[in-house]
């Protein structure tokens, strides 16, 4: 009798051991599809995740919450820097020159104070830009200066009504949205923008291009038809044709 009941528990252990293997042995994609969205058919950042596009430093690590000290740190220090600045009714500007000018008065009076008594004096780095660095800079901010200037152009010559009214609405919001807050508490509700909106894609980046998606095929339905109805409707003068040397 109990031969055969060790017998039905060794078969019970071995058939739950097939099971396990089979288990494992299966494909992934059988346990846990694949994602609709995934590398290269992202909706709204394309071939790049969010952190490449963060510029993928340390920059990005602090806005993704991947270096949490740092992050908690930046979003405490400007706040607490917003809140000084707008309840002591100083201005950044005002702020930045009172700390520019005590450092300095308190470096000078060190300095001197020091080489009276014969002891070291204050360890002030000594800051330099290379042409390098400076050129390069340079060359950074022209290319992006020619950018604007070239998509200016095009969306003052009107070629593109979608792109003009892209513009329009964009500045048209940028421009209602300062009219309630002053510089400072703009910077500011960027600062924590950066630190909310990355993360929360991040997290959720299938379920918000998805979203996405359909708001922007949906956009696209109603600027048809108000193209059809209104802007086709637009007398518009012929193109002039470019000559030929």
């Amino acid at each position: 009798m109990s031969e055969r009941s060790d017998l039905t528990h060794s078969t019970a252990e071995s058939d739950m051991d097939t099971v396990t293997q089979t288990v494992h042995k299966m494909p992934a994609s059988n346990t846990a599809p694949a994602s609709e969205y995934g590398p290269g058919k992202r909706f709204l950042t394309k071939d790049k995740n969010v952190h490449q596009i963060l510029g993928g430093g340390r920059a990005a690590d602090v806005f993704l919450w991947k270096d949490r000290n740092t992050s908690v740190a930046v979003l405490v220090g400007s706040t607490l820097l917003w809140c000084l600045l707008e309840k002591s009714g100083y201005t950044l500007l005002t702020l930045l020159s009172n700390i520019f000018m005590f450092s300095l008065a308190i470096l000078f009076v060190w300095a001197n104070v020091s080489s009276l008594l014969n002891r070291a004096g204050p360890p002030v780095p000594e800051f330099s830009l290379s042409d390098d660095f400076v050129m390069r800079t340079a060359s950074c901010v022209r290319d992006e200066l020619n950018k604007a200037l070239r998509f200016s152009r095009n969306v003052a010559l009107g070629n593109d009504f979608k792109l003009f009214f892209k513009v329009v609405t964009l500045l048209w919001v940028v421009s209602t949205v300062a009219s309630w807050f002053n510089l400072l508490t703009l910077i500011w509700i960027g600062v924590i923008l950066l630190h909310v909106v990355p993360f929360v894609y991040d997290k959720y980046e299938d379920i918000i291009d998805h979203h996405a998606s359909n708001a922007f095929h949906a956009a696209n339905v109603h600027f048809k038809k108000l193209d059809d109805a209104v802007l086709q409707k637009i007398p518009r003068a012929p193109a002039k044709e470019k000559k030929i040397q």
